[in-house]
């Protein structure tokens, strides 16, 4: 934010109470007549032929009225004020950036002088007219030109225009009625408007070589601008500092001045003009106030810093010259103020000011005033001048400090401003974290209560104003199972998820409990107590294995809570639960089989228990619930099952078939595939012993549990004797047997 280079005029800003809370106000009750003899009037000017838009000055219209700007930014305390729209429109606060109020009968005539400084057309004018006759050889006024094309349309060709334009003997300017225009860029003959005095930059539709036109220094021109944006008391969104509109003129004479604004080019975003009251005046000597602490236009606020009245001689200073003065006004003098004023004045040749500086210090007794009447013996050819001008001594604004804390996340920075308020002069802040600037950054790490104490210059009584930091509910943790959450002991596993909380940093330190009827470390795998979530990573991954612990304890719950404490102490947890069921015993049934001699019989089982899904694999790789064994022998045939956790049962069926007996006589183990060894029937259905004797008796082969496999082929040729030996049979079986092997 930019202001003026004023150093006192800054500090009679700070001076005005409770800005914040209040706006500009404005009134159009009145006449433009009336405005201009009760408001805008100062010394040593008479008015006549007061004319509005071309209207009689009885008129009221609505693009003028008075404004009372003490509780603004405006710098102005009241006045007269002129708008291309309607004058409620320059009430803020400034939250319109593109505001077209409107005047309520716009006139799209036009004004020649407007058009010629602009060279755009112009609408919606604002134009009052009237003549004067001055009692001194100068003229003055202040004013402030706002407007709603600030920022945006600075160097573009939108440029709502006003002037003042001045005719009358001695001037022979450029304008209708040889008029010239003194609402001037101060020390230039620049014309005060958009593209002149501005913030220094192009607005976004905006070029700077359409300002160089105007004016090839107008950056330079920033300094008498004031960007209103955000601003609390005045709608336009920027607007000038205080300026003064000055000429030379002839005492005694007529005189004649338009003060007139308009929209340029189109009727939108309109502009306003601020004209101090009472400072249109022309006065050969001139009381002012200088500014300073404490002093705001014609109020002097009662302090401890000194202030200096200044008695101006304007116009032709050049002869010496005597004043005579008296004073009046609520006051008392050596109370009130000190010292006392003098009575008389007398200028030498060249000197265009005296000072006086007084003490005006705080009493206590409520607002007064000062009058102080010049008496100039000859002041316009020769017929005296006697001018009084008030000034006003106000109580102390007391000092007020404000601040209003905030609601944060913990680790947040926050920005703690304090708004000072009355006083005088500079103010000293003290803030309970040991800062002393304006503007402090506190960095959230629990609720906590802030103060702040302003002290001003003049050390009146200090206030305190209080910020409460307090802390958002933290954001939770995730906590979360990725799998199954119904598991069986020994088989089935599961992940749980541990989730950062969204916006926490660094190695985050995560606790874990685990409750519930199921054993940390017995029913599952370890759970630990806690865990770190790297920086950098959002999530972790905990395996989760369902144990076996060999007991049979039913469907056990347990659950698991993650807990995680902030730096300012703010926890979160969340929990998840899962459960743990025994395994189903896994068990094979099947019978034994007894049966009559065949060729092949089936063995068949059946699963029960287990879990999932149930394999079963036979000793000879055979997989399913049946086998074919052979049926002529007697045998034990175990199968294995497997269920999909793992879990094994075994089961072995004995087979136990009966066959008969029958021995041949003669076999040829010749090798040709057929009758090639001794085959007895049903033999291997049975435990038996067989020998062979030659016809000696000698023994050439005898097997215990003979199973069909002996060819003879260790014997020669003949005839041989058996003796074949049945296990519960009725035996023994003999007889005789022939060996052929050719």
């Amino acid at each position: 934010m930019r202001r003026g280079t004023d150093r006192g005029l800054l500090l009679a800003t700070l001076l005005l109470p409770a800005v914040a809370a209040a706006q500009i106000t404005v009134d159009n009750t009145q006449t433009p007549e009336q405005l201009v003899q009760n408001v805008l009037l100062g010394g040593g000017i008479t008015v006549s032929n007061v004319t509005f838009n071309g209207q009689p000055g009885n008129v009221i219209n609505d693009q003028i009225g008075s404004f009372d700007g003490t509780n603004s930014n405006v710098n102005i305390a009241q006045g007269l004020v002129m708008c291309s729209g309607s004058v409620p429109e320059v009430v803020g606060p400034n939250n319109n950036d593109g505001l077209t109020l409107g005047p309520a009968s716009p006139d799209f005539t036009g004004d020649i002088d407007l058009e010629t400084i602009s060279q755009q057309n112009v609408n919606d004018k604002a134009v009052l007219e009237f003549d004067f006759v001055p009692a001194g050889d100068s003229l003055k006024f202040r004013f402030v030109f706002g407007s709603e094309e600030y920022n945006e349309y600075v160097c573009s060709t939108f440029n709502d225009v006003f002037g003042f334009f001045l005719s009358g003997p001695g001037i022979n300017g450029p304008f209708s009625n040889n008029a010239e225009n003194i609402a001037l860029v101060p020390g230039t003959s620049v014309p005060i408007g958009i593209n002149t005095v501005n913030n220094g930059s192009a607005g976004t539709f905006g070029d700077p070589s359409n300002c160089a036109a105007v004016d090839p220094n107008w950056q330079s021109n920033s300094g008498f601008y004031f960007d209103n944006a955000g601003g609390l008391t005045v709608q336009y969104d920027g607007f000038t500092v205080v300026l003064t509109a000055r000429a030379l003129v002839q005492c005694g004479q007529t005189y004649h001045i338009k003060l007139a604004i308009a929209d340029a080019f189109d009727s939108a975003l309109d502009s306003g003009v601020f004209l101090e009251g009472g400072s249109f005046s022309s006065n050969p000597f001139i009381p002012a106030l200088q500014p300073g602490p404490g002093v705001f236009g014609d109020v002097v606020f009662e302090s401890c810093f000194p202030v200096t009245l200044n008695f101006v001689r304007v116009g032709d200073i050049s002869q010496p010259d005597t004043v005579y003065l008296s004073y009046g006004g609520t006051s008392t003098p050596g109370v009130d103020y000190f010292p006392a004023l003098p009575d008389t004045l007398l200028f030498a040749g060249g000197q265009g000011s005296i000072p006086f500086v007084l003490n005006v210090p705080v009493d206590g007794d409520g607002d007064e005033t000062i009058e102080i009447t010049l008496l100039v013996p000859g002041g316009c050819n020769g017929q005296p001048i006697e001018v009084t001008y008030t000034f006003f001594i106000q109580s102390v604004p007391e000092l007020q400090v404000t601040t209003s804390g905030a609601t944060v996340a913990c680790g947040e920075t926050v920005d703690l401003t304090a708004t000072v308020t009355g006083g005088f002069g500079f103010h000293d802040l003290l803030w309970s974290t040991g800062d002393t600037s304006a503007t402090i950054t506190v960095t959230a790490l629990g609720t906590q209560d802030i103060t702040v104490i302003a002290t001003d210059t003049c050390g009146l009584a200090p206030d305190t104003a209080f910020a409460t930091i307090t802390l958002t509910p933290p954001p939770p943790i995730g906590l979360s199972i990725v799998g199954p959450d119904d598991l069986v002991e020994g088989c089935d596993s599961t992940v749980v998820r541990v989730t950062r909380p969204q916006g926490s940093t660094g190695d985050l330190t995560v606790q874990l409990v685990q409750s519930g009827a199921a054993t940390n470390g017995t029913d599952h795998s370890t759970v630990p107590a806690s865990i770190i979530i790297p920086n950098g990573t959002n999530q972790l991954d905990l395996p989760l294995n369902a144990l076996n612990d060999g007991v049979a304890d039913g469907t056990e719950t347990a659950t698991i809570t993650a807990t995680y404490t902030n730096a300012c102490g703010q926890t979160v947890t969340a929990s998840v639960s899962f459960t743990i069921t025994d395994p189903q015993p896994l068990s094979l049934l099947g019978d034994d089989v007894l049966a009559e001699c065949t060729d092949s019989l089936v063995l068949v089982v059946a699963a029960s228990g287990g879990t999932g899904t149930i394999t079963l694999l036979w000793a000879d790789g055979t997989v399913g619930t049946t086998v074919w064994v052979p049926g002529d022998v007697d045998g034990t045939y175990p199968v294995t099952a497997t269920d999909a956790c793992g879990q094994t049962a075994t089961l072995a069926l004995d087979v136990e078939v009966d066959c008969e007996i029958f021995i041949p006589n003669v076999f040829s183990p010749n090798g040709d595939g057929q009758n090639d060894r001794f085959e007895i029937e049903g033999i291997q259905s049975r435990q038996n012993t067989v020998r062979i004797f030659n016809r000696w008796g000698q023994v050439v082969f005898e097997a215990n549990n003979y199973r069909n496999t002996w060819d003879g082929r260790n014997v020669p040729d003949g005839t041989y004797f058996y003796e074949v030996v049945v296990e519960g049979g009725e035996g023994p079986f003999t007889g005789h047997l022939t060996i052929l092997n050719n």
